[in-house]
C-alpha cells in the first residue's frame, strides 16, 4: 500500500514524529557539548599538572606572577602559621605598592602559597621530588633524609635538598589530659598516646623518646593522629597524651590548657639528655613561664625548624626571598604575627644548619658577612 503524503501546506511542526527528531537532535548536541567541555577541562588539568610539577611558572607573560609553594604542616600547628606568615614578607604580587610607600617588602612579582601537610618527613620527600618548592623541616629530619639514614635507611639519600634558613627553635610538647596520672614520660607506659601522623617529624622523635625511657613500644597503645585530631580525641576522653613538636604557644595546646583540659608534662633527668646525646640537633630548652596561661616554667628539649628547598631553584630567587626575609621593614609583620617571628634572625639563621646551604641563599649571609670563606 502507498504511503500517504502529508498536504502540502501542513506545517513541518505538524508533521508526525517531528517533535521526536527534534528532541533526539538537541540530545545529541547536548552530549557533544559536554564532551568538548569534558576534553577541554582535561587538557587544561594536565597543563596545569604540568605547569605545577615544574615548580615555578608565570600566570601571564605581562605581569611575571612567580608562584612558589611552601609546604608546612598540620593547620592547627605553628609550622602552619609560620608558612603564613614567610608567605607574607616575601611575597609582592605584581601591582602591589612600593616597599617605600608601605607595600609588601617582598619579592617583586612573587606570590609565594602556603600548603598543610603531614609534617617534616612528607616535607623532605616532596621538596626533593619536585612537588613543592619549598618546606619547614626539623634539623634532624632533614640531616636524616639529605644522608639515606635512619627513617630513611630503606631511600637513596636526597641530596639536592638545600638550606635557606634556621628559623626558630621548637619544642618537644607532651600534653597530657587532666586525671591521667601522667607526670613524667615514663608514665606514658601502658597510657594512650597519639604519636603525631606518620610522615610527620613528632613521630619519629616520639617513639626514640620513650624508648629511651624504658618504654616497650610493642606493648604501647598509641595512635597514629596529628595533634588537631588527637586534642579532640583527648576531649572526648579518647586520649591520655600526645606529642607535638612546635614553637611555643602553640594555639591548640593553649586551648586545651585554657579549658582546664590538659596540662604540660616535663621532658627532663638522664634519659631526656641520652636522647639529645643521640640526637645532636636536640638542646635542652625551657618554655618559660607564662607563654601558655598558669602553666610554669617547663624543662624539655628543642630543635631548629629549617626552611628548605632543593639545588634546583634558581639562586636570584632564593637569595631576593632571604633578603626579603631579613629585611628590617618585615621584622614588624614577622614579631605579630606568632611568638617564634621574634627568633627570626639573620645572625642565627647560619647555626646548626645540618646539610648545605643553597647559593642564593649563601650569596645573602656572605654578603652581610654573617658567613666567611
Amino acid at each position: 500500500m502507498a504511503r500517504s503524503r502529508p498536504p502540502r501546506d501542513q506545517k513541518d511542526s505538524e508533521r508526525p514524529g517531528f517533535w521526536l527528531r527534534v528532541r533526539a537532535a538537541a540530545v545529541r548536541a547536548n552530549k557533544e557539548r559536554v564532551a568538548y567541555v569534558c576534553l577541554g577541562l582535561i587538557v587544561l588539568g594536565v597543563l596545569a599538572a604540568g605547569v605545577l610539577r615544574a615548580g615555578l611558572w608565570h600566570a601571564d607573560e605581562e605581569n611575571q606572577a612567580t608562584f612558589f609553594r611552601i609546604a608546612t604542616g598540620a593547620t592547627g600547628g605553628t609550622y602552619f602559621r609560620m608558612g603564613e606568615i614567610l608567605a607574607g614578607v616575601v611575597s609582592s604580587p605584581p601591582g602591589s605598592d612600593p616597599c617605600e610607600l608601605g607595600g609588601r617588602c617582598g619579592v617583586e612579582g612573587l606570590i609565594a602559597v602556603v600548603k598543610g601537610s603531614p609534617g617534616s618527613v612528607a616535607n623532605v620527600r616532596n621538596v626533593a621530588s619536585g612537588i613543592f618548592e619549598s618546606a619547614l623541616v626539623q634539623a634532624n629530619v632533614l640531616d636524616a633524609a639529605y644522608r639515606g639514614t635512619g627513617v630513611f635507611e630503606d631511600e637513596a639519600p636526597r641530596e639536592n635538598l638545600r638550606v635557606i634558613a634556621n628559623l626558630y627553635p621548637e619544642a618537644l610538647h607532651l600534653v597530657a589530659a587532666k586525671g591521667s596520672g601522667i607526670e613524667g614520660v615514663a608514665d606514658l607506659a601502658g597510657k594512650r598516646v597519639a604519636i603525631g601522623s606518620r610522615g610527620s617529624g613528632t613521630w619519629a622523635d616520639a617513639r626514640s623518646l620513650m624508648a629511651v625511657y624504658g618504654i616497650n613500644l610493642r606493648r604501647q597503645p598509641f595512635t597514629e593522629e596529628d595533634p588537631s585530631r588527637a586534642a579532640e580525641m583527648l576531649l572526648a576522653g579518647d586520649l591520655d597524651a600526645f606529642f607535638m613538636i612546635t614553637g611555643a604557644p602553640a594555639s591548640l595546646i593553649r586551648t586545651l590548657i585554657l579549658r582546664e583540659a590538659a596540662h604540660l608534662v616535663p621532658i627532663s633527668g638522664t634519659p631526656a639528655q641520652e636522647f639529645r646525646l643521640k640526637n645532636a640537633y636536640y638542646e635542652g630548652m625551657k618554655i618559660l613561664e607564662g607563654t601558655y596561661p598558669g602553666v610554669p616554667e617547663i624543662e624539655t628539649i628543642g630543635i631548629g625548624a629549617m626552611w628548605v628547598t632543593r639545588a634546583e631553584v634558581p639562586g636570584t630567587l632564593v637569595y631576593e626571598m632571604t633578603r626579603s626575609l631579613f629585611d628590617e621593614r618585615n621584622a614588624d609583620a614577622l614579631q605579630r604575627g606568632h611568638p617564634d617571628g621574634a627568633h627570626v634572625d639573620a645572625e642565627t639563621a647560619v647555626r646548626a644548619v645540618p646539610i648545605p646551604f643553597h647559593p642564593g641563599a649563601e650569596r645573602y649571609y656572605f654578603e652581610k658577612g654573617i658567613l666567611v670563606r
